[in-house]
């Protein structure tokens, strides 16, 4: 658990050096690039856990991100679980490529997008139109975030390495204490 935390700890840094060096416009005068690095970091991290737990981090990490961002409370909360229960349902049905994981990872952060561009202008917070939703914020949010999806990818596949080995040099110590035992 701890892994993963870090995981996303370091994937939330990278989104906030991604927003400096890309700054959000608010007038919406050109195209947007919201980074995404952490929202996959935890999509990633939630694939392989039991839907109630996934949910739960999904609530706790959104709450996070609401802090964060310092934008309406508790719609990160419940974008994240929202994608975190679709997320739940798909990883069924793939594997673990690097197509399939990205597919999976445009898929939900399109989701997120989409739910965020409802409640926006279900609220009236935001008045747009759909093409310019898709031309100005979600096609170069999309596109943006493919170069650190691979990275995040990358980590994810380290980080899982990195538990398996640490897992087995545990059983091997459980093991040897056993023997010792007898």
């Amino acid at each position: 658990m701890m892994m993963e935390a870090m995981f996303i700890g370091v994937s939330l840094i990278l989104d906030m050096i991604l927003t400096v060096l890309f700054p959000f416009d608010f007038a919406m005068i050109r195209p947007v690039f919201i980074p995404c690095v952490g929202f996959c970091a935890l999509m990633l991290t939630l694939r392989g856990k039991p839907l109630l737990d996934s949910l739960f981090i999904a609530f706790v990490a959104g709450l996070v991100f609401d802090f964060l961002n310092a934008d309406h409370f508790m719609l990160s909360s419940l974008t994240c679980m929202a994608c975190a229960f679709l997320s739940h349902i798909w990883s069924k049905h793939i594997g673990s490529s690097l197509l399939e994981l990205i597919i999976l990872l445009c898929s939900t952060i399109f989701i997120k997008e989409l739910l965020i561009y409802f409640y926006m202008t279900a609220s009236g917070s935001a008045v747009m139109s759909v093409m310019t939703w898709l031309s100005k914020r979600l096609a170069l949010t999309l596109a943006g975030n493919l170069i650190p999806m691979l990275a995040v990818i990358w980590m994810n596949d380290l980080r899982q390495t990195i538990q398996v080995r640490r897992e087995s040099v545990r059983r091997k110590g459980e093991k040897l204490r056993w023997e010792q035992l007898k």
